[in-house]
């Protein structure tokens, strides 16, 4: 008998972030980290410390175009000041 291999494509997005830009990733997008960092022009591993707090993001202007497109923003109100985590940002 033939042995068959099920892959179950995993929802890799966490549902709930302290990252007021990962927040908007998972409540705007489909999309998972690493699409979301591909599609904007980002490296996976940058965008995951940015959202850590590990990292300042400092974005191109062409990355900022491409995550306030998929982010759907509108106004520069939108855009959070600090991309690390919501407590993380209170203690700087």
């Amino acid at each position: 008998m033939a042995r068959q291999i099920c892959r179950m494509k995993k929802d890799r997005r966490p549902q709930e972030s302290e990252s007021l830009i990962e927040t908007l990733r998972i409540e705007r997008t489909n999309l998972s980290q690493a699409e979301f960092a591909v599609q904007c022009g980002i490296p996976l591993r940058t965008y995951q410390r940015w959202i850590a707090g590990i990292t300042e993001a400092k974005l191109t202007p062409l990355q900022w175009k491409a995550m306030m497109q998929l982010l759907q923003i509108q106004s520069l109100d939108e855009i959070p000041d600090d991309f690390g985590p919501l407590n993380q940002s209170s203690k700087k």
